[in-house]
């Protein structure tokens, strides 16, 4: 029977991560990028004489060369991972625990959005006389409308819309399908662009030119940092900070956060609150120095 290696292994496991555990397609892309990484760098090693001095290498040869702590722990627990797959789908006794492997704990990110002037700068400088950008816009009123994932918003069709609900469905995270609810000016926007399209394409959003396709998230990297600069805004503006501006003023107007769980499509609600419970602490905070404070 030939040895159980990474290379030999890996697809089977990425496979199952898929199917099994509904990972999205960019996790499974990263996760293969990574194996293939440690294959090379380390070496194809049998898992049944997996060792603890090869996490070690591996962590070693990733500091070297300056890799982000996020970017370790995805790598970690790739590795680990597999590891766990093989001892539990082969009855594997491993050399090595998988459950003594240690991920770095992500630093928590500052959430980055934009004040209410903000969002009407950036909303006003897009050009919309080019169909191109009024599909920017477009999308940009959607994101702010409905706190959507960019790779949902991208999903869209014409036909995923209830005009009149102001609602449709998507594939989330993790593959699960779930309820996204527009605002109207959202919507009149999306009616604005699909009239001026003289396409028959399904998708709401696409490129220009002779043969449209469905717009990628790669396609919308320079709009949002021109239109940042025309618009003269001093923050990293990517489509997720629009979803952090729908979450954050949600917040800020004292929303629920089990509501704002829902509308985000978060999985769990410790993940809403920690990105969103200092907001309204902020605020309140803010309302009681201009109430309070006398000189």
């Amino acid at each position: 029977m030939e040895a159980r290696k990474i290379s030999n292994t890996s697809e089977e496991f990425l496979n199952w991560l898929q199917v099994e555990r509904r990972f999205a397609q960019s996790s499974i892309i990263s996760y293969r990028s990574r194996l293939k990484c440690f294959v090379r760098d380390v070496g194809d090693i049998e898992l049944d004489k997996f060792l603890m001095e090869h996490i070690f290498k591996l962590k070693q040869i990733l500091h070297q060369r300056e890799n982000s702590e996020v970017f370790i722990g995805v790598c970690l627990a790739c590795i680990k991972g597999l590891l766990k797959y093989y001892r539990e789908h082969y009855s594997a006794s491993l050399q090595i625990n998988p459950d003594l492997i240690t991920i770095p704990k992500r630093p928590r990110r500052e959430v980055v959005f934009l004040t209410l002037d903000e969002i009407k700068r950036f909303r006003e400088s897009i050009d919309i006389k080019p169909l191109y950008g009024l599909r920017f816009r477009t999308l940009v009123e959607v994101l702010l409308g409905s706190g959507m994932r960019i790779s949902e918003a991208l999903s869209l069709n014409r036909t995923s819309i209830d005009f009149i609900q102001r609602e449709a469905r998507v594939v989330g995270k993790g593959n699960k399908e779930r309820v996204i609810f527009f605002s109207e000016e959202s919507l009149s926007w999306v009616k604005r662009y699909l009239e001026r399209r003289t396409d028959k394409h399904e998708a709401i959003f696409i490129t220009t030119g002779k043969e449209p396709r469905r717009l990628r998230n790669q396609d919308l990297t320079r709009y949002f940092k021109r239109q940042r600069m025309l618009a003269g805004i001093n923050k990293k503006i990517t489509n997720h900070s629009l979803r952090h501006c729908f979450a954050s003023h949600l917040a800020f107007n004292n929303c629920p956060f089990t509501e704002i769980k829902t509308l985000l499509g978060h999985e769990r609600l410790d993940t809403t609150i920690r990105y969103y419970v200092g907001l309204q602490d902020v605020e309140r905070a803010k309302q009681a120095h201009l109430q309070y404070l006398h000189y």
